[in-house]
């Protein structure tokens, strides 16, 4: 590694805070001092205790990086970015102890005992030993403590506990960020997003984070929580967890009375609004609205019948005959055709009425009043449906 480097980084570092408060501190040696005197103030963590409560208390905790872990965790990460909790003043010196260069930090150079990135700054060894041991006080911290509300749920094991609710990760939160931010917002996310929208090919690939939730902490002082959390301005994202909706594997009804039952559950909510609608005019003349709204409803159960039967068709062919309780031959020859079979305008009207006297009963739970007249209606306001289904079913044939 080269000294000189580092070195540098510091001397940069030091100078832009300097200038920033020229009346504090006259020379780069005065500020060491007091960022020494300082760092006692902050510690190193992985895991940080504010992001559970802002009023939260407690050391924190910190992983190292661990081979072979199987499942995503703090551990998992090789090389997990450093947070830093304690007195928001004191983060300045936090972020030197975090200055890189060549692959080593300032903090992990005074860790085994390396002064020489700050021997540049002064000639007095009796100085940088002091620097030395104030920086180290990052390192050790105070007594292993943690805080109501930290939230911490431990669970008694044998003659210790084992820990159900650990601190926020906030250095794994730091690397999802980072890469969800690199995949969205990315020079080459921007190109492949702009090759997309103007049509064009590319071999450049989009990564997506479908239902990305985020969420903030600090309010208008993320520092107060950690240093990585004021790096990101108090966001962090969530990932969807949600459970997959698995579709249900299509099966052949049992029989033609189970089939219907089948489909009153697919329309449920439809014919519960349909018969609402129907007891609110018990009593009222029927207009051309009424009609209209009516005549929609039953649209809406007309084109669930039409999918139902159109998934059913899709199985492999010959299921109704084998079933213990066959359908009727017109069914069979909707629901389960072969040899190119093809409704016949009589069939279709069959099906239609048997849709009709469906419907009736379905509404006579609630509207005693619903009879033959009602059948009448509900078939001639079929018959417009029918010729459509008609002409889909001999194109499926």
């Amino acid at each position: 590694m080269s000294e000189t480097s580092l070195s540098s980084a510091i001397d940069d570092y030091i100078s832009a805070r300097l200038e920033a408060k020229p009346d504090k501190w006259l020379t780069k040696g005065e500020w060491l001092d007091d960022a020494a005197k300082r760092a006692k103030q902050i510690t190193l963590v992985t895991h940080a205790p504010k992001f559970t409560h802002g009023d939260a208390r407690g050391i924190g905790a910190r992983v190292e990086g661990q081979e072979g872990e199987d499942y995503l965790s703090t551990a998992s990460l090789t090389v997990p970015v450093i947070d830093v909790i304690g007195n928001a003043a004191a983060l300045d010196v936090a972020n030197l102890l975090l200055l890189e260069a060549d692959g080593k930090r300032l903090v992990d150079l005074i860790r085994n005992g390396d002064s020489s990135p700050l021997a540049a700054f002064t000639k007095e060894k009796v100085q940088l030993d002091s620097w030395c041991d104030g920086f180290s006080q990052v390192l050790v911290g105070g007594s292993v403590t943690t805080h109501t509300l930290a939230k911490q749920i431990y669970f008694p094991v044998d003659k210790g506990y084992h820990l159900l609710s650990p601190l926020f990760a906030s250095s794994l939160c730091h690397a999802l960020y980072q890469r969800i931010d690199q995949s969205r917002f990315g020079d080459e996310a921007k190109a492949a997003r702009d090759v997309r929208r103007k049509k064009e090919f590319s071999d450049l690939t989009i990564v997506d984070f479908p239902h990305l939730a985020e969420q903030h902490f600090g309010g208008t002082k993320p520092q107060n929580v950690s240093l990585l959390n004021s790096k990101r301005y108090g966001r962090a994202y969530l990932l969807s967890c949600q459970p997959p909706s698995w579709q249900d594997r299509l099966t052949a009804p049992q029989s033609e009375a189970h089939f219907w039952k089948r489909y009153e559950y697919r329309v449920a909510p439809i014919l519960r609004e349909l018969s609402h609608f129907l007891k609110l005019l018990e009593q009222a003349d029927n207009n051309d609205a009424i009609k209209q709204r009516r005549a929609g409803f039953v649209d809406d159960l007309m084109g669930a019948l039409l999918n139902y039967a159109a998934e059913l068709r899709t199985l492999p062919a010959g299921w109704s005959r084998a079933m213990a309780e066959p359908m009727s031959e017109t069914f069979c020859r909707w629901l389960d055709p072969t040899d190119n079979q093809k409704l016949s305008d009589e069939e279709a009207n069959q099906i239609g009425l048997e849709f009709g006297r469906w419907l009736n009963k379905r509404l006579q739970k609630r509207l005693a009043h619903i009879g033959d007249a009602e059948l009448h209606v509900w078939r001639r306001l079929l018959a417009r449906q029918l010729r459509l289904l008609k002409q889909d079913l001999e194109g499926w044939a």
